[in-house]
């Protein structure tokens, strides 16, 4: 391997890891880290508060 491919790779990576830390850590504060429009299971992750 080339120098200029190996750096083209390390970028690829560090932008997956990057990517995936993220995911984690939203997952993490609760829900499934997609979003919740169209989520069937919106409601148990946010109950309505009347």
């Amino acid at each position: 391997m080339n120098l200029p491919t190996m750096i083209i790779g390390l970028v690829v990576l560090a932008a997956f890891v990057a990517v995936v830390v993220h995911l984690v850590r939203r997952r993490k504060k609760g829900g499934c880290g997609c979003g919740c429009s169209g989520c069937p299971s919106a409601g148990m992750c946010h109950p309505d508060k009347h």
